[in-house]
């Protein structure tokens, strides 16, 4: 019994989706088809790969340790029919980050990929998931935070964000000087990352700052919005806002204690591929920004 591609394809999307019946929605076919390609996947490799309940499927541990070589194939197969279909595209990079970095990862990795015609895709992922792409070679290129990483993955710096506290130009503290104790009377959407993270927070719990007022949100772009409509004060990297200081739609608090804070930036690539052409391009870029 030989392998198909299409039996890989199923079992990713199986194990993406969660269920069977969600698969076949996606893939268009019907549920039977999926099952069957999945019972024949199975019995090629001689072990189950997903659990099925009422709840939909998991992975089991072959199921575990075979999905990343299957997503990694099955990219191999999609870069290989895109450079076919464009002959003057050599090639396509994966990039993944979080969407609170996209803003200045994409424009970066497109700019240093300009003259290579590559096409760039882009995934959203935090951290941790994309590191663990980068480790299975299911992404070419991550940026991340400097989090615990597998061996195999290399760090470079890309750069290093300072965090502030914005809000609407008509907010009460806008055009005042204040301190943490006064913003925790506010509702405040507080993006924790970074080297002054810890410490801000300490700081918040001192105030006291009220349960119901303080929003810990991952994705800074959304605790701009709450700036931007008025319902927060924003604690988050400059980039995020940078257009909107410009434009006064936001403007930056001066908090006079607040600590020092930045957020570090990783571009991540797996060692044993720094050579291939896109990948080193985007290394060669990097350098150059720390000139």
């Amino acid at each position: 019994m030989a392998l198909e591609l299409a039996d890989l394809r199923v079992f990713v999307t199986a194990a993406s989706a969660g269920s069977l019946s969600a698969a076949a929605r996606e893939l268009r076919v019907a549920q039977p088809s999926v099952s069957e390609r999945l019972r024949r996947l199975e019995r090629l490799i001689g072990r189950p790969l997903l659990d099925r309940s009422s709840r939909g499927v998991s992975l089991t541990p072959a199921g575990e340790r075979l999905l990343p070589h299957a997503q990694r194939c099955l990219n191999m197969v999609d870069r290989a029919l895109d450079i076919a279909r464009e002959d003057d595209t050599q090639g396509t990079l994966h990039l993944t980050t979080h969407a609170t970095y996209a803003p200045l990862a994409v424009p970066f990795v497109v700019g240093a990929l300009q003259p290579l015609k590559y096409a760039v895709v882009v995934d959203d992922q935090h951290s941790p998931s994309a590191l663990q792409q980068v480790a299975a070679g299911t992404t070419d290129i991550a940026i991340t935070l400097p989090l615990p990483h597998a061996p195999e993955v290399r760090l470079h710096k890309f750069r290093s964000e300072p965090v502030i506290a914005v809000c609407h130009p008509d907010h009460p503290l806008a055009a005042r000087r204040c301190d943490t104790a006064r913003l925790s009377g506010h509702p405040l959407a507080v993006n924790l990352w970074g080297s002054g993270a810890d410490l801000f927070h300490e700081q918040l719990l001192d105030a006291p700052t009220r349960a119901h007022q303080l929003y810990r949100i991952s994705s800074a772009e959304t605790a701009a919005d709450l700036a931007r409509s008025g319902q927060a004060i924003a604690v988050l990297t400059r980039a995020t806002v940078v257009r909107d200081l410009a434009t006064r739609s936001l403007v930056e608090l001066d908090v006079s204690d607040m600590p020092e804070w930045h957020v570090d930036l990783m571009a991540a690539h797996h060692r044993e591929r720094a050579d291939e052409p896109a990948i080193a391009a985007v290394i060669n870029a990097l350098r150059h920004l720390q000139l």
